[in-house]
């Protein structure tokens, strides 16, 4: 019998998760749930970590809504609360893992790594292994990765990169030695390829004939994958109990008819649902809108700038003069309004695209965006708030960066530093009026009196 306090999520489910980066997880992610939506069966796709990308794909796929799955984010009772939102009508949850299982933050510890999720999710493991160049030792390499953890919860094994006569050979030792199912494998194609720029994967809406990929990886993935073999092994998934949220009735509320306007377009695209979700929960319109085709902001009451590539769309964003004017004059006027990567360097004085052209931008910020040579944050951050407010005492704000471009004025406003150590901090995120701007994308969950009193810090902006 369910316990009052307690909620239970007993959907069958599985995640792909791999020994390294590059090993296939996406390809054949992509494909097993094009597969199985062939076979009409309803599904819900995550990605584990803060990337923002690949939950396109999914999405893509599906065509549903799709998200991420982050114990570095949430606990485990948050993530379980997610699902068990999330999945009320799916008949399978599926997760996709990121860079090799064990491999978590700070790069000594598997805290927020793909096997952390399964932990917590109890979720059976399907491991992708790049078999190119390899053959007994295979066998050993998926043995010891098996058992490094006691509780690995690896349950079956999918090759990629493998000739369909080595296949047939190999998979006999690999079962014989390691006592798990070989689900079958994927050759190497290059159009099976996922191309790269920036933070890792080209997105799916830029992809030519993306459609055309799903549909090739889709039709190699039921031709030499074991589909009823990954179905029996989601089923295996234990059924998770999960304390329900206290304080819930008591979580603040908007004031009603309270709307954000949520930058959305091919240069703003980077999300997480759960951030969104949130704010819909207390009470929260969304408006979206997008700063490169529309000309000024809708009638809302805050803003919100996500991440995405505006540097690739620079010059559009310059040509929309009457949006960049409309944005300025909101902000100038108080309207509360939360910015990150790239919607932080929109609200800047120019940015510079890929090829060195410098555009004007909003100019309400006083850094210049510019492009640099290399990868200059990269990973999970934590943050505080230096401003003596009320509502930021104590808080620790939690995020994840990742850029190539940089700004003159990064900011002042929180101090940040690396989780697991506090030796090296760094200062960052401007606060000018109601705006909160800055490189870090950030996680609200864990902070939500911060980021409530944040998007109402101003309830006398003139357009209510």
């Amino acid at each position: 019998m369910e316990h009052r306090n307690q909620i239970q999520v007993n959907t069958p489910r599985v995640m792909f998760a791999a020994m390294r980066s590059g090993s296939g997880k996406t390809t054949i992610t992509c494909g097993v749930l094009a597969a199985l939506k062939k076979e009409n069966i309803r599904m819900q796709a995550y990605k584990c970590g803060p990337d923002y990308i690949d939950p396109m794909f999914h999405r893509t796929v599906l065509g549903i809504d799709t998200g991420n799955l982050d114990t570095f984010f949430a606990g485990a009772d948050a993530i379980g609360r997610i699902l068990a939102r999330d999945t009320k009508d799916a008949e399978l949850i599926v997760m996709e893992g990121v860079m090799g299982y064990y491999d978590g933050v700070g790069g000594t510890t598997t805290m927020a790594s793909s096997y952390e999720l399964s932990k917590v999710t109890k979720t059976p493991v399907v491991l992708i292994v790049d078999a190119k160049g390899a053959s007994v030792t295979l066998a050993a390499t998926i043995r010891g990765i098996m058992e490094y953890k006691k509780d690995s919860r690896i349950a079956g094994v999918i090759l990629n990169r493998v000739s369909p006569m080595f296949y047939s050979r190999i998979k006999h030792v690999i079962e014989t030695e390691c006592g798990i199912p070989v689900l079958g494998y994927l050759p190497e194609d290059a159009s099976f390829a996922v191309p790269s720029r920036h933070l890792g994967l080209l997105q799916p809406d830029e992809m030519q004939k993306q459609r055309d990929w799903v549909e090739t990886v889709a039709e190699a993935a039921r031709k030499t994958i074991d589909i009823d073999g990954i179905l029996e092994i989601a089923a295996q998934a234990e059924m998770l109990q999960i304390q329900k949220a206290t304080g819930e009735t008591e979580k603040s509320k908007f004031p009603a008819g309270y709307r954000i306007g949520v930058a959305r377009d091919a240069a703003f695209s980077f999300y997480y649902r759960e951030n969104l979700r949130m704010l819909e929960d207390m009470g929260a319109t969304l408006v979206y809108f997008s700063p490169l085709t529309d000309a000024h902001v809708s009638e809302v009451d805050a803003l919100i700038f996500g991440g995405g590539y505006p540097e690739l769309y620079a010059k559009q964003l310059y040509e929309n003069q009457s949006m960049r004017a409309s944005v300025w004059q909101a902000l100038e006027a108080g309207m509360p309004c939360h910015a990150e990567c790239g919607g932080f360097l929109y609200l800047g004085k120019s940015l510079a695209d890929a090829e060195g052209n410098v555009y004007e931008m909003v100019g309400f910020l006083d850094g210049a965006g510019f492009r640099t040579e290399r990868l200059q944050r990269f990973g999970y951050v934590e943050l505080a708030p230096q401003e003596a407010d009320a509502f930021a005492v104590n808080t620790v704000l939690r995020g994840h960066e990742f850029h190539y471009w940089d700004s003159t004025d990064c900011g002042d406003a929180c101090l940040a530093w690396k989780p697991l150590s506090k030796q090296k901090t760094y200062p960052c995120m401007v606060k000018k009026k109601g705006t909160f701007a800055g490189f870090p994308h950030l996680y609200y969950a864990g902070a939500e009196n911060f980021f409530y009193h944040l998007f109402l810090n101003s309830t006398e902006n003139e357009n209510r």
